[in-house]
């Protein structure tokens, strides 16, 4: 009998994981409904590729949210994809892209470089570390941090250029989303898991964020959050 375990890095504020990608594949579960046991991890260094989340399938561990959607696709014979058209897998991977390789690295840097953040983000994101351990993570996970915003090149930019960028990014989802339920119809897909990992990770956190307005601003993603959520997270819905 196949055996799933997933570890994920610490919920926070009723999310299951501060951390989108751990969000994801956790909502990928929910959606497609396979049973499966979950492990919180302090840190992440124990996955196979130093991130979060990471698996373990019948002894074999398996790294990478989206290579582990794959696998357990094929693996559990599921696909929250199967009834979109061609043209809509076109536009889910662009949204996933948009998502994890552009806005994703806004929300890291109000998490990590904003001032006003960094004690809420030693006591949440790192709070599952013993202190004396944090006292000395803590300085060497913001220069690394630091470090991959600029080699990504989202660092290399002023908050203003930031907001710009992370504004774009969300009016574009709202504008995909426009007056559905969900991206693609009635129906949740991976896009929704997707989506809702990330802007729930930045408006339903304590989190400082310039992001949490534009959210508010667009006037269907919020009821989208608040819709997913009561679907799919109904124990955290108060």
């Amino acid at each position: 009998m196949t055996h799933l375990t997933v570890y994920h890095l610490p919920g926070r504020w009723g999310l299951p994981s501060v951390s989108p990608f751990c969000l994801k594949l956790d909502a990928f579960l929910r959606i497609v409904e396979i049973p499966h046991e979950a492990i919180t991890a302090a840190t992440p260094f124990g996955g196979p590729k130093g991130k979060a989340p990471w698996i373990t399938l019948d002894g074999e561990t398996h790294g990478d949210s989206s290579l582990i959607i794959e696998r357990l696709k094929t693996v559990y014979s599921v696909d929250p994809d199967r009834y979109l058209s061609r043209n809509a897998r076109g536009t889910a991977v662009t949204i996933e892209r948009l998502i994890e390789e552009n806005l994703y690295w806004a929300m890291v840097f109000d998490r990590w470089c904003r001032p006003e953040n960094w004690g809420i983000l030693k006591n949440s994101i790192l709070g599952d570390i013993p202190q004396p351990v944090r006292a000395l993570l803590a300085p060497f996970a913001k220069r690394s941090v630091k470090k991959q915003l600029m080699g990504h090149g989202m660092g290399l930019h002023s908050e203003a250029e930031i907001r710009a960028i992370a504004k774009r990014d969300i009016q574009a989802l709202s504008d995909l989303l426009a007056e559905q339920s969900y991206f693609f119809g009635d129906l949740p897909s991976l896009t929704d898991a997707t989506v809702y990992s990330l802007l729930a990770n930045i408006y339903h956190v304590e989190f400082n964020s310039p992001m949490k307005s534009l959210i508010e601003d667009t006037q269907n993603l919020v009821p989208f959050l608040t819709r997913f959520k009561c679907a799919y997270y109904p124990e955290s819905v108060e």
